[in-house]
This record gives C-alpha cells, sequence and structure tokens, in this order.
C-alpha cells in the first residue's frame, strides 16, 4: 500500500485576529462609511448663493473698477437656489433675471441647461449659468 508524504488529521482552527487589526478595520470602514455619507449629502443637499449688491455699484462699474460679484461662468445643480439682493440705486441685469433696486431676486433651478445674457455684476458685461 503506497503512503503518502502527509498524515491526514484534523484541520486547526484559524487564529483569531489581534484585537489591533480589529480595531483599525473598524475605524477604516466608520471612516468610509463617513467619507460616503459626505459626497452623498453634497451631491443632493442644494445650495444657495447669495450675492449682496451694494450701494454704489453701478457707479463704480460706469468709473470703470473691475467690480465682480459673480463669476462670468457660474455652475450649479438643479436644486441649487441664487439669491441677489439689489441694495444700488439702478436696476442690475443677470443674465436673463432684472433686479430693480431695492429688490431681491431668489431663483431655485429646477431643470438643466445653460442660460446666458447681460451681467451688470461682472466685468465682462455677460454671464453663462450651467445649470448641471
Amino acid at each position: 500500500m503506497p503512503t503518502t508524504p502527509w498524515t491526514a488529521g484534523p484541520t486547526p482552527a484559524p487564529r483569531p485576529r489581534p484585537r489591533w487589526q480589529v480595531a483599525v478595520l473598524a475605524l477604516l470602514l466608520v471612516a468610509a462609511a463617513g467619507l460616503t455619507a459626505l459626497a452623498v449629502r453634497s451631491v443632493l443637499a442644494p445650495e444657495e448663493l447669495r450675492v449682496e449688491v451694494p450701494v454704489g455699484t453701478a457707479e463704480r462699474l460706469a468709473a470703470g473698477d473691475a467690480v465682480e460679484l459673480l463669476p462670468r461662468t457660474l455652475e450649479v445643480q438643479v436644486g441649487d437656489r441664487l439669491e441677489i439682493v439689489n441694495h444700488d440705486t439702478v436696476t442690475h441685469e443677470v443674465g436673463p433675471y432684472v433686479v430693480a433696486p431695492g429688490q431681491t431676486l431668489r431663483q431655485t433651478f429646477t431643470t438643466a441647461g445653460v442660460l446666458e445674457g447681460a451681467c451688470t455684476l461682472h466685468p465682462s458685461g455677460a454671464i453663462r449659468i450651467i445649470v448641471r
């Protein structure tokens, strides 16, 4: 009868992991879950962009000052809100929106797309709003 180079017997039980390895693994899992939750929240939570137009903005622009209260291209998400408070004595345009003196524009973006138009709050005189 042939002999085998090993002997059959019960399989030894796996050794338990040291406690420090279990603790490190648990911390990594908690950190990963937290980062995932933060990423999801930042994607799902709408943001609000508030712009206050100070008195004298139109005069400063007419004098050639580089007044930039909004970027030339504004990127927002569906659900985000733009609020422009006009403290100036002049009506201001922001793309398709007009904000009279003493008025507040509140615009919540509900559909994706691109809005373009004149902008009296940017030195270029124009704005492009990209809604994703």
